[in-house]
């Protein structure tokens, strides 16, 4: 997996000294959705269960825009 260092496009942050990477960009976009369903649903059992399809949706967006570049 890419440890997502590509800097991030259209908004970088000033947030840390190198802005944000991609790969924080796209959680910061998906984290309030998958909160709402969270607390509307019981598609997850904890807060655990919830952060890792968090990440993992981030970094199969990466992969697949990865792809699709190719």
């Amino acid at each position: 997996m890419s440890k997502g260092q590509q800097p991030a496009y259209p908004c970088p942050s000033n947030a840390t000294p190198f802005g944000m990477t991609y790969r924080q960009h796209l959680v910061c976009q998906l984290a309030p959705v998958l909160a709402a369903q969270f607390f509307e649903s019981s598609a997850w059992t904890d807060y655990d269960d919830l952060a890792g399809s968090l990440m993992m949706m981030a970094d199969c967006i990466i992969e697949a825009e990865k792809e699709t570049a190719q």
